[in-house]
């Protein structure tokens, strides 16, 4: 039993607490905090070595609030680490003072010394981990949050730092399995969404999206729902494109397509690699096979897609429209993504009256469709016909999404055409702040900004639209108008935008 301190150190022991900078605690309490040592745990030491040992770790603490003492200061850390190399706080002080001077090794060095010596202290293990992230040294860091997981293993987070250190030293493999054992051991929402959450990671990055492939297989293997399980295979097409794996995409959507023959991003995917590969070919050996089976919605909907990748919107919705009939004369309702690619093909095509009735068609089998809502209103302020119904359907679209910027923007325009102007300028710049640089928004602010006589605001606006995209005629011509020439306007490459959130269920 150590004899109580003296007062007067125990008086300056707590002055030292308060005074000791606070960045010593960040580093070990990020993460997974400290834990503090029990009389169990320590040796003992004579009193006159630990008095020595309290006595150096002061003199560090107290030189630490002096300027240019910086040598001393380690000394001291040093000397009462050496004296007491079973408490933390000696070391802790030393390794931070070593990380400060840009020693990262050497504080690594010290780190692992410790922990072959303390073979059960948790948090050592995460803060030697931490400091391997930091020196870029991932390898190491995923071994001793490994280490720490296993000694503590319903600990989520340590779970989580294993995988990302893995994945940051490339080993995929191996973080692959690491995930698959968790979500054996640990099966929860979060365990299980862990592959995906990796997989749009790595998607994201045009150079690494192979890596996301094996995610999405793990991902797949593990998810509960026949619906999440499709979505999936349709990601692993779209991923397995942006990686150059054509082959392993058309499978993956063909897949999808076998789950969900109405799938019709898969169809337009699919098409699109058919056509980029065969051209006219592909379209001619589906239209043959098309013979046999007149009223195959499947078939009817490949060709469809097929004719769309070939940019042959006439047949393409000829198709769809065959596609429907087949679909109703079968029992089968069309779906909301069908009725919008064949209205969307009929406005294409300047057929407007055709698209209206397809849209109005959908809202009668899916009154809350407000993709559907949005399209038809647009539609119809763009030919600047129909413009209280118009904005009625605007306003329910928006009702469900307040969110949406491209909603947002059609209701400002409905408002433009009714010549209500301030109040399209707002709608505008609301549909602007979430889509801050998308080319039609842009232009529709300038085109409300020149209706209320601000001309210099208006072609500020129509002079960053066309930045952004400078094929659009219309805009070019509205920049001469106001003496701006569209040639001196350097190209902008545009910001992504903040995704929308979700206001409502989909459909």
């Amino acid at each position: 039993m150590r004899k109580r301190l003296h007062p007067a150190i125990q008086g300056l022991c707590g002055v030292l607490r308060r005074i000791r900078p606070f960045f010593g605690c960040l580093l070990l309490t990020a993460g997974c905090g400290t834990v503090n040592q029990t009389q169990a745990q320590r040796q003992p030491l004579a009193d006159a070595t630990y008095a020595k040992a309290l006595a150096h770790y002061s003199e560090g603490l107290l030189l630490e609030t002096e300027r240019g003492r910086t040598t001393d200061v380690e000394r001291a850390f040093a000397a009462a680490h050496r004296l007491d190399p079973d408490s933390r706080h000696p070391m802790d002080a030393l390794v931070m003072r070593l990380l400060q001077d840009g020693r990262t090794r050497e504080a690594l060095d010290l780190l692992e010394a410790y922990c072959r010596d303390h073979p059960r202290d948790v948090a050592a293990r995460c803060d030697l981990a931490r400091v391997s992230e930091v020196n870029d040294d991932p390898a190491r860091a995923a071994r001793y949050y490994e280490e720490a997981f296993r000694l503590q293993p319903d600990d989520m987070p340590l779970a989580l730092a294993h995988i990302r250190a893995l994945f940051e030293d490339k080993q995929d493999a191996q973080a692959i399995q690491a995930m698959r054992r968790l979500n054996h051991d640990h099966p929860c929402v979060d365990t299980r969404n862990l592959p995906t959450f990796w997989a749009l990671q790595f998607a994201r990055h045009e150079h690494a999206a192979a890596r996301a492939l094996s995610c999405i297989d793990l991902a797949g293997e593990i998810v509960t729902g026949a619906t999440q399980r499709i979505e999936l295979r349709f990601f692993y097409g779209e991923t397995a494109l942006a990686a150059g794996r054509t082959n392993d995409a058309i499978r993956a959507f063909q897949q999808t397509l076998a789950q969900k023959p109405t799938h019709i991003h898969a169809l337009l995917n699919l098409a699109h690699v058919l056509y980029q590969r065969d051209g006219a070919a592909a379209i001619a050996a589906q239209a043959q096979q098309m013979k046999s089976t007149p009223d195959d919605v499947p078939g009817l909907l490949t060709l469809a897609a097929l004719h769309l990748a070939a940019q042959d919107c006439t047949n393409a919705a000829s198709g769809l429209a065959r596609a429907q009939a087949a679909m109703q004369a079968q029992k089968m309702v069309p779906t909301v993504d069908i009725y919008l690619l064949h209205g969307s093909t009929l406005d294409e095509l300047g057929r407007h009256e055709e698209a209206a009735a397809v849209f109005q068609e959908a809202l009668q089998r899916h009154p809350h469709a407000d993709a559907i809502m949005n399209c038809l209103a647009y539609m119809w302020a763009v030919e600047n016909v129909k413009l209280d119904e118009a904005a009625n359907w605007a306003k329910q679209a928006v009702k469900q999404r307040p969110n949406s910027g491209a909603y947002l923007d059609t209701l400002g325009w409905v408002r433009f055409r009714q010549q209500r102007f301030e109040v399209a300028l707002d709608l505008l710049l609301q549909a602007r702040a979430r889509m801050p640089d998308d080319p039609t928004v842009l232009e529709h602010v300038g085109d409300v900004l020149a209706s209320l006589q601000r001309t210099p605001e208006a072609a500020a606006y129509w002079s960053r639209s066309f930045a952004i995209d400078p094929t659009q005629t219309a805009v070019a011509e509205k920049l001469r108008a106001v003496g701006v020439n569209p040639a001196t306007i350097p190209r902008l490459e545009p910001k992504e935008d903040a995704p929308e959130e979700d206001d409502a269920d989909e459909e």
